[in-house]
């Protein structure tokens, strides 16, 4: 039987292989959309870390740890990276010009 305490280290270290799986993943995207060529050794790197989080999160939390874990960490770090990247903006601002500007357009 584990202890708490190996399974949130191996929790923690499949957090990280995941987070970089989508930073990864983000600056392979950006070296396509600015150079125009595909970058396989970042790609490389991409599915080594998520073979490196997926074992670590397999025998913390099983395969639902993989899953949960996996999908929300890596979505949040390509998130993140990609934005500081320049890859997409995400603007805030006021909500309720831009839904008085829609309303004057569509009338």
């Amino acid at each position: 039987m584990m202890s708490v305490a190996i399974e949130l280290f191996l929790l923690m270290f499949g957090a990280i292989g995941f987070a970089g799986t989508g930073v990864a993943v983000a600056a392979a995207g950006a070296r396509q959309q600015n150079d125009g060529v595909t970058d396989l050794g970042m790609l490389a790197v991409a599915s080594l870390l998520f073979v490196f989080g997926s074992v670590c999160a397999a025998i913390g939390s099983g395969i639902t740890g993989v899953l949960a874990l996996g999908s929300v960490v890596s979505w949040v770090g390509y998130v993140v990276a990609a934005q500081r990247m320049g890859l997409f903006a995400i603007e805030t601002g006021s909500l309720e010009g831009s839904i008085a500007d829609e309303t004057r357009q569509r009338t």
